[in-house]
């Protein structure tokens, strides 16, 4: 009993602070990508005359968000009744796949992208740079999120039982649904869709991971 107090203790503070951080690295991402947007792609040499690595500065918060989401993720797993576990073990599955994707992808622009347009070594550059929707990278980007969406929707079920719970669960939802509309409609070459479903994330997903750790804060006084 004691070994399981212990280890809901533990799940309790990661849950809360890795939350927190989730939120901070999602608002983080959000600003950067809007004070440092790119241009409007029209081929890789006009990309590469208006780069500034200040265009990639988002994707730094934007991989920490991943890790700190699998960090929550297995809090979650941890926290949660032992019968509702396998649903938080998909959760725990999916956001790992998804930090997987991400940051390899966001490593690949600020690594290969990068220095390969300072560099001015351009040949074959416009499959992966960030602003051409045709890419590999949207590609990924649109997969690594489905993932995101489907660990926010396995545990959207844990968060019940009040107000709190009861937004979290919504917020989870809505965001689940979108991220995977969003993934359906990528190949479809619908970018005015893409960006709408992508301001409402940056919208809602820090909103639900503060209410996350605030909901990890109140569960503190269960312990005690």
């Amino acid at each position: 009993m004691n070994q399981l107090t212990s280890a809901r203790r533990q799940a309790i503070t990661l849950g809360f602070w890795s939350a927190f951080a989730a939120a901070i690295f999602a608002i983080a991402f959000a600003i950067l990508a809007v004070a440092f947007p790119a241009a409007e792609w029209s081929g890789i040499e006009a990309y590469a005359r208006s780069f500034d690595a200040t265009q990639m500065a988002s994707f730094v918060p934007a991989s920490f968000l991943a890790l700190a989401v699998v960090v929550l993720m297995v809090s979650i797993h941890y926290y949660a009744p032992a019968e509702q576990r396998i649903l938080t073990l998909l959760a725990v599955v999916c956001s790992a796949i998804y930090a997987t994707i991400i940051c390899t992808n966001y490593y690949l622009q600020l690594f290969v992208v990068r220095l390969n347009l300072q560099a001015g070594e351009l040949e074959s550059l416009s499959v992966l740079a960030m602003p051409n929707f045709h890419s590999l990278f949207f590609a990924l980007e649109a997969i690594g999120y489905l993932f995101s969406s489907l660990a926010t929707l396995s545990v959207a079920p844990i968060f019940s039982g009040g107000r709190l719970a009861n937004w979290i669960r919504g917020l989870f939802i809505v965001n689940g649904v979108i991220g995977i509309l969003g993934a359906i409609i990528a190949p479809f070459d619908q970018p005015i869709l893409i960006l709408a479903s992508l301001g409402f994330w940056s919208l809602s997903y820090p909103i639900s991971m503060i209410l996350v750790g605030l909901y990890f804060r109140s569960a503190k006084g269960t312990l005690t």
